[in-house]
C-alpha cells in the first residue's frame, strides 16, 4: 500500500463511501412505521425486518446519487479513442535527419519522426479533451495502416489493472487492450504517453514507443 498511489487513492474512496454509509440516518416512510405498529406481534417483527430493509435501500440510493454526481476521473483507456478519430490539422512536415516533428509539442515533450527509421510518416494531427486534461495526438502512417501517439497534459496517469509490462532495450512499457485497439503507455518527463493502434502487432508498438 505505501509504494503504491493507486491503492492508496482506491482506499481513501473506500474509507468516504463507509463514512457517508454511516452519517446517514435516513427513515422508513411513515405509512409503513404505522404499519408496523399496529400489526400483531408475530406480524410486527416480520414487517419490522421490512422497516429495517427499507432505510437501508433509502440510504444506499442517497449514496449511489451522492458518489455517482461525481465527475469520473480520466482513463487512459478512454484516451486510447482519440486515436480513432480523424486528423484535424494537416501533418507536420519531416526534416531531412531530424529525430522529432517540427511544430508540434506538448510543454516541450516532442513527437518522433518515425519515417527514415521506421518508414511512418506523419500524416497530421488532433487535440482533444480529457476531463480537465489536453491530449494532443498525431497520427503516423505505413502501408495503409495506421499508429496514433498521444500525449496526456497534467501528469502521470492510472495504469490499467489489466495491462501487462514489457521491455525494448531496457525501457518499461505497459501494454493493454481498450476500445478494439492496442495500446502501449509509458511516462515522459511527467507526461503520460500513449501509442496505440488497430491490426498492428503489439511488439511493434512497444518497439515504437522506445
Amino acid at each position: 500500500m505505501a509504494a503504491s498511489p493507486r491503492l492508496q487513492a482506491l482506499l481513501r474512496e473506500q474509507e468516504e463511501v463507509l463514512a457517508a454509509v454511516r452519517a446517514r440516518d435516513e427513515r422508513a416512510p411513515a405509512r409503513l412505521r404505522d404499519a408496523v405498529a399496529a400489526a400483531p406481534t408475530r406480524s410486527r417483527r416480520r414487517r419490522a425486518f421490512a422497516l429495517a430493509g427499507a432505510a437501508a435501500v433509502a440510504a444506499t440510493t442517497t449514496l449511489l446519487v451522492t458518489v455517482g454526481s461525481e465527475p469520473a476521473p480520466p482513463t487512459l483507456a478512454a484516451t486510447t479513442a482519440f486515436g480513432a478519430r480523424a486528423a484535424m490539422s494537416s501533418r507536420p512536415v519531416s526534416r531531412p535527419g531530424a529525430r522529432t516533428l517540427p511544430g508540434v509539442a506538448v510543454d516541450g515533450v516532442r513527437y518522433p519522426d518515425w519515417r527514415h527509421e521506421y518508414g511512418w510518416r506523419a500524416r497530421g494531427s488532433r487535440v482533444d479533451r480529457l476531463g480537465s486534461r489536453r491530449a494532443t495526438t498525431v497520427f503516423y502512417e505505413k502501408r495503409g495502416q495506421r499508429v496514433a501517439y498521444t500525449i496526456v497534459s497534467g501528469g502521470p496517469m492510472s495504469i490499467p489493472a489489466s495491462s501487462r509490462p514489457a521491455r525494448w532495450e531496457g525501457r518499461l512499457r505497459h501494454v493493454f487492450r481498450a476500445n478494439g485497439r492496442i495500446a502501449v503507455t509509458w511516462q515522459r518527463r511527467g507526461h503520460t504517453c500513449l501509442v496505440s493502434a488497430g491490426g498492428v502487432r503489439g511488439g511493434t508498438l512497444v518497439e515504437l514507443s522506445a
